[in-house]
Parts: C-alpha cells; sequence; structure tokens
C-alpha cells in the first residue's frame, strides 16, 4: 500500500473513532482512563487465562474491556492525543481528552508515588487492580520517558501536573534500580520487605533494559547530567556482546533504545549499536510485505505472523529514529508502516474498527495466529499497539520521530 498525507490522515482519525467508540474508554472522554485493552472472545484459546489473570474486566458479548487502569497504557494514549492536536487542532477534542487522561493519571488514579526522599518516590504502580506496589522496569521507563517529551512539548501541561519534577524523581530510581539488578546484586525478596517493592522485568532483555536505556537518555537530554547515560554505558557493551542470542522481536527495543542514547550522546558506542540492531531488521524483514517475523515469547511466533504488541510497533518506532541518517531505515520503516496501515481494521463494528489487533497472519491475509495471554490476536491494546503505531503515522505526519519530538 503507498501512501501519503491523506491515508495517514485517515488512519489517525479512524484510530481516534476506536478510542472513543469502542468501550475501551469509559466513559469516552478519558476522564477515567484508558482501559488495558479489549479481549475478543470468538476461537480465544486464552480467554480463561486472561479473565482470571486479570479480574477487572467488563462483558460484552463478542469482546470484554480488560479494564485494569494501566498507567503506561494512560500515558501511552494521551501522547497520542496530544500528537493529533498538534496535527488537526480544533477539529475534535483531542487535546482535551489527553488532559482527561493526564487527571486522570495525576490526580485521580493514586498510581504515582508522590512523597518526596523515599525509595518510591516518583515511581508508578503497574495499574489499579494490585492491592501492593508492582513496579516494571518497562512500563515505569515508558513513564518517564513520555512525561519529559508532554513536559518539554505543552509547558502548560507540566506545570498543572509537575510532570518534569515527578519524572526526575523517578529518573533517579530508575537509575539506581536498574544499575544493581543489571549488576547481578539485587534481592527482590530483602528490597521487597525494606524499600516495599522490587523492580520486575528481566532486565537482561531489550525489552526491559533498552527500555530504561531510552528513558535515561531522555532525562539526560532534559538536565543535561551526564550520569544518567552511565547504565546505557554497560548495557550498549551486553548488547554488542550478546546481540546474536537475542530473538526478532527484541530487536526492535535495542534500536530504539541505543538510537535515543545516541541522540543525546553522540557516542559512537550507541550508534553502532542502533546500526548493529537496525542491520538485523533489515535482515528478517519480508522485503514485500515488511512483515518481521514474530518471537517474543509473550505471543504466538512464526515468520508469516506479524506481531503488533512486541515486534512491529517498537521496529518501526527504531526505524523512524534512524531515518535521517540511513536511507535503507528510512524504506524499511515505510514499509513496516505501509504494512500496518495496509492491516488496520476496518470491521463496521464500532469496537474493530479503526484498530490493530494484536497479530496477523501473513499467509491467510487475516488477523490470526493464535493467542497467549497476553499477546496474540484477540488482544486490542489501547498502549503498547494502538496508540505507538499511531504515534509512528503521526511522526511521518509531522517529519519527527520518537526521539526527535
Amino acid at each position: 500500500m503507498e501512501y501519503g498525507k491523506k491515508e495517514l490522515e485517515r488512519s489517525l482519525l479512524m484510530t481516534w473513532h476506536w478510542f472513543r467508540k469502542s468501550g475501551v474508554m469509559m466513559p469516552e472522554d478519558g476522564s477515567w482512563g484508558v482501559g488495558e485493552r479489549i479481549m475478543l472472545t470468538s476461537g480465544n484459546a486464552a480467554m480463561e487465562h486472561i479473565l482470571t489473570s486479570f479480574p477487572a474486566w467488563t462483558p460484552r458479548g463478542e469482546f470484554y474491556v480488560i479494564e485494569q487502569r494501566r498507567a503506561d497504557c494512560c500515558m501511552q494514549s494521551a501522547f497520542l492525543f496530544l500528537l493529533l492536536h498538534k496535527l488537526f487542532g480544533r477539529k475534535a477534542p483531542f487535546r482535551a481528552t489527553a488532559e482527561n487522561l493526564l487527571d486522570f493519571l495525576y490526580f485521580r488514579s493514586g498510581l504515582l508515588n508522590r512523597a518526596e526522599n523515599t525509595p518510591l518516590s516518583g515511581l508508578w504502580d503497574w495499574s489499579h487492580i494490585k492491592r501492593s506496589h508492582v513496579i516494571y522496569f518497562d512500563d515505569d521507563s515508558w513513564m518517564l520517558f513520555l512525561a519529559l517529551k508532554i513536559a518539554k512539548n505543552f509547558p502548560a501541561l507540566d506545570r498543572k501536573y509537575g510532570m518534569r519534577k515527578f519524572a526526575l524523581f523517578l529518573a533517579d530510581r530508575l537509575l539506581e534500580g536498574a544499575e544493581k539488578y543489571f549488576a547481578g546484586k539485587a534481592d527482590p525478596e530483602k528490597d521487597k520487605r525494606e524499600l516495599g517493592f522490587y523492580w520486575q522485568g528481566k532486565i537482561l532483555l531489550p525489552h526491559w533494559g533498552s527500555l530504561v536505556c531510552m528513558a535515561l537518555a531522555e532525562a539526560c537530554r532534559a538536565t543535561g547530567e551526564e550520569k544518567y547515560l552511565s547504565f546505557a554505558e554497560h548495557y550498549e557493551t551486553f548488547l554488542l556482546e550478546k546481540a546474536d542470542s537475542f530473538t526478532s522481536s527484541e530487536f526492535g527495543y535495542a534500536l530504539m533504545g541505543s538510537s535515543c542514547v545516541w541522540s543525546v550522546s553522540g557516542r559512537e558506542k550507541s550508534l553502532k549499536c542502533a546500526k548493529l540492531f537496525a542491520g538485523k531488521i533489515l535482515s528478517i524483514m519480508d522485503k514485500k510485505t515488511g512483515c518481521i517475523p514474530s518471537e517474543h515469547y509473550e505471543t504466538p511466533s512464526g515468520k508469516h505472523l506479524a506481531d503488533t504488541i512486541y515486534t512491529l510497533n517498537w521496529a518501526l518506532l527504531g526505524l523512524q529514529n534512524m531515518a535521517e541518517t540511513d536511507r535503507a531505515c528510512k524504506e524499511a520503516g515505510e514499509k513496516v508502516l505501509s504494512l500496518l496501515l495496509q492491516i488496520q481494521d476496518r470491521t463496521k463494528k464500532d469496537f474493530l474498527y479503526g484498530c490493530w489487533r494484536g497479530m496477523y497472519d501473513m499467509e491467510k491475509k487475516q488477523w490470526g495466529g493464535g493467542d497467549l495471554y497476553e499477546g496474540g490476536a484477540n488482544s486490542l491494546y489501547s498502549g503498547w499497539t494502538n496508540a505507538p503505531i499511531a504515534w509512528a503515522a503521526a511522526f511521518e505526519l509531522l517529519r519527527s520521530s520518537l526521539m526527535k519530538f
């Protein structure tokens, strides 16, 4: 599918329709946040596991709204709506909806740990359905990164919520935790007893570690403090040594993280790392379709499966970061975006129209490929899938990228 301004704008307005009309955001003005995802019921072998593991849900006939209000999903969606506001102005309540989501996050959700000078300062809990602190490396990396992006581009929102202030509290905690856990010096049970939480996530995988590098690089950009680049220095050495041990679904995270670090630091190692993982994506991407094989352990795997939760979305954003400096990355990013625009759901049902489901079967040319409880075709994520893919379409129109915005 060839695309231009008209196709990109149409795609973004379709995504806007899905967020507002699907039921994933109730009420649709964002004042009580956005649900993690919509789960389709037909042929979903993981349905019972999902409903048991995530006990906040609303049955809606052909689908369930998986209702946990995750901090990262709300922030990712708010960021999208602010991009739409930049592109479309007052054609729809884009900014008002974004601000409602941020009101929810900062004023109503209770997910932000506001206390200063404590081990929890600035940390965001995973969601409202847990009764103890649940802190993830990947989710809190997004909270740090996007809060600083919003604070820089929308100063009034920074003043209203203290976004930069709380983000920099988080940056210090994230740096401290990442260095300790990466070095193998962490004792999670001791941390839970003494600090009230422990960092969750497999930091030796780029899904977690590279997102930490990306977020801390943004903290360095915001403050000029090079201490925030110290973790990336160690982590990129590790990535260069272990590059051949990662699956295709980790390449996008590694590219996204190292390209963002490079944009701040200018370090040769970061650029080398970015080029290495960009090359790995290009070497396995189907040159005709733009599909990158699905290999993430939380979703079904296969060369013919286009995974929008853990693979294509992040690879696309990483390739966009490199587009100005590498023509092959620019062309590959355009190919992936073209594929995603082509498969965007046009089913004439509000809970589907305008979305990207979690997986597309390239052989059958339809949504499919199976389900696991956190990935697969029948999971339609608000953040992680629909918001970030739409960011890429917006950046194309803005002639920007995740690292430049």
